[in-house]
């Protein structure tokens, strides 16, 4: 791969390819159920995630105060079917059960939007498995705060394409990634989320992280190492 980062501005063209290509399946996009979603399996693919969150909200409904309420008969036989460590599952579903309830009033969307953009975001890392990634995910789907937010895959993939040098660390490539859509990607909402869909979607299929698939890839023509193979 070319030691020259490609302009940010690229990444436009990059994600209108992959919209050509790639259908990113449907997500919760409100923020309670955003949470939820992350916290229903272990190491899960998204029609198996989203088979158990259709199970649990048909078992238990999607309410703070349902889940408070169920007993452990009711949440471990469903956390059970997410993976190993059913048992610290359930633990992490009445943390956020509890959080939404005290520290959101029982809404916690109306809670982000009253918060400071801040004060949201600390609000929301407070939860089970959610970081800075997670974090800046919820605010760009739910509509709060229509800044850049990338997963793993997508960092990846974005660094394998050359828009920028893997870093030592996860945090540093983020923040470089989130740079490049930052100086180069569109300021809307609907832009960003679907900038990191595809992106995610890349990630997965094909620009993997032990073997990247190149020859199936949609935009194997626009990546770093073409360009390098070019000279």
């Amino acid at each position: 791969m070319s030691r020259t980062a490609r302009p940010a501005v690229e990444v436009v063209g990059v994600v209108a390819a992959l919209k050509r290509h790639l259908t990113p399946g449907p997500v919760p996009t409100e923020p309670f159920r955003m949470i939820l979603w992350e916290n229903i399996g272990y190491l899960v693919d998204d029609p198996r995630r989203r088979e158990l969150f259709d199970g649990f909200e048909a078992a238990i409904g999607l309410d703070p105060a349902a889940i408070a309420a169920a007993s452990d008969n009711e949440l471990l036989p469903l956390a059970k079917r997410g993976g190993m460590r059913p048992e610290t599952r359930v633990e992490r579903w009445r943390t956020i059960a509890r959080i939404v309830r005290t520290q959101a009033a029982g809404d916690l969307d109306a809670a982000l939007r009253a918060l400071p953009l801040a004060k949201a975001r600390a609000l929301l890392k407070t939860f089970p498995v959610i970081a800075d990634p997670g974090a800046d995910k919820i605010l760009l789907f739910a509509g709060i705060a229509p800044r850049p937010a990338l997963e793993s895959n997508a960092v990846r993939a974005l660094a394998r394409l050359g828009f920028f040098q893997e870093q030592a660390s996860y945090d540093r490539s983020y923040k470089a990634a989130i740079a490049v859509l930052v100086e180069g990607g569109r300021p809307d909402g609907a832009w960003l989320i679907e900038a990191h869909q595809l992106l995610r979607e890349l990630g997965k299929t094909t620009c993997k992280r032990g073997e990247p698939i190149c020859a199936a890839c949609p935009v194997d023509g626009l990546c770093a190492h073409a360009a390098v193979k070019a000279l």
